[in-house]
């Protein structure tokens, strides 16, 4: 990767520092149905990586 490009990731990583991500609807635009939280996912597909 040209270092330009790594500058420009760290510098964007450096100013979300301290803030909130922001949080979109589109999963639940898509599908009619809320987001599932990743926790809530990986219980309830804990089987399948055991």
């Amino acid at each position: 990767m040209p270092p330009f490009v790594l500058d420009t990731l760290f510098e964007q990583w450096e100013k979300s520092v301290g803030h909130p991500a922001r949080v979109y609807d589109t999963v639940e635009r898509l599908t009619s149905r809320p987001a599932r939280t990743f926790a809530l996912w990986a219980t309830d597909h804990a089987a399948d990586f055991s």
